[in-house]
C-alpha cells in the first residue's frame, strides 16, 4: 500500500526553550528564513506526500495560520516584483492537504499520536515526522524510510550512531537481525538507558513508519509512574505480537534543532537568507 500521509506532532509546551516559547512555537523558531515546520512538510512533499496532519496545542494556532494563503501579503509582494520571498512556502500551500488536531494536554508522544487516529484509514501504513530532527540529504529522508516499510511490510523507525556517553539522551533498540548495512530487524526498544545497559549505539531518532494498528496498541500500554504512554513502550508490545518493526540509518545530515545547542548549530552551518 502506497504511504500517502505524514502526521507532524507539534504539541510540545517547548520547555528548553522558555521564555521564548511561551508566545512562539518552538516549531516555528527560525532556521534561516523558514521556520522549523517548514522543512518538515517540505520533506514530506519531496517524497510525493500531499496529505499533512499537524497535531496542535489549542495555543498554537500560528502554526494553521502560516499554512493559509495570505492574499494581501502576496499583493504587496507582487506590486514590488518580491513574490519569489514566499514563492515556496505558497507552493507547499497549494499541493499540501492540511489537517489539524488538538492535543489539550501535554501527555507525551503517544498520546499525540492518538488525537490523530480519525485521520488514518484501518490497515493504512503512514509516516511521521517530528520538526526536533531536521535532516538533509540528496533523498527526502523519509522516503528512505517509507521504501523500506513498502519493501519489508513492516513498520520502520530512523536511528543514528551516538557517542555511548551521550546514549542516555535516547531511546534504543536492541536489534534482532541484520538486514544490510543500514537496515536492522528490531528486537525491542529500550528508553534512555544508562551507558553501561544500552544494547547498542543505534538511537531512535524523529522519523517513523507506523501500521494503524498503533492506535489499537496505545491504549493497552501501560502507563509510566507520571502517568505517560511512552511510544518505545507501545512498539515493543506490537512486536512481541508479531509485527515486523526496522530501523533503518539516516542517511542524510541530521540537526537536533529541538535544543538551543542544535538550533545555534543549524543557524551557523546554513545562513542561506
Amino acid at each position: 500500500m502506497k504511504i500517502t500521509k505524514l502526521i507532524i506532532p507539534a504539541a510540545g509546551i517547548g520547555s528548553r526553550f522558555l521564555p521564548i516559547t511561551k508566545s512562539i512555537p518552538k516549531e516555528m523558531l527560525p532556521l534561516s528564513n523558514k521556520p522549523a515546520i517548514e522543512y518538515i512538510v517540505q520533506e514530506a512533499y519531496d517524497a510525493d506526500i500531499v496529505k499533512v496532519g499537524i497535531i496542535l496545542s489549542p495555543e498554537k494556532n500560528v502554526i494553521k495560520e502560516y499554512f493559509e494563503p495570505n492574499t494581501h501579503l502576496d499583493n504587496i509582494l507582487a506590486e514590488k516584483n518580491q513574490s519569489y520571498r514566499v514563492a515556496g512556502l505558497n507552493s507547499l500551500i497549494e499541493h499540501i492537504n492540511f489537517s489539524y488536531f488538538y492535543q489539550y494536554n501535554p501527555a507525551g508522544l503517544a498520546d499525540a499520536l492518538m488525537q490523530a487516529k480519525t485521520f488514518i484509514k484501518d490497515d493504512e501504513l503512514f509516516a511521521v515526522a517530528l520538526p526536533d530532527d531536521i535532516i538533509f540529504g540528496t533523498t527526502p529522508e523519509i522516503l528512505y524510510l517509507m521504501q523500506i516499510a513498502e519493501k519489508m511490510q513492516g513498520m520502520v523507525i530512523a536511528v543514528q550512531e551516538v557517542p555511548l556517553e551521550n546514549i542516555s539522551s535516547y531511546g534504543v533498540i536492541q536489534i534482532d537481525k541484520k538486514i544490510d548495512e543500514n537496515c536492522y530487524q528490531i528486537a525491542s526498544l529500550v528508553e534512555k538507558p544508562k551507558m553501561e545497559d544500552a544494547p547498542s549505539n543505534l538511537a531512535i531518532v524523529g522519523r517513523y513508519v507506523f501500521h494503524a494498528d498503533l492506535f489499537s496498541f496505545i491504549p493497552k500500554t501501560p502507563l509510566t509512574t507520571s502517568s505517560e504512554i511512552l511510544l518505545p513502550d507501545t512498539i515493543n508490545l506490537m512486536i512481541k505480537s508479531g509485527y515486523p518493526v526496522f530501523a533503518y540509518k539516516v542517511q542524510g545530515e541530521r540537526f537536533d534543532t529541538g535544543t538551543p545547542q542544535g538550533w545555534l548549530k543549524f543557524i551557523m552551518q546554513n545562513n542561506n537568507f
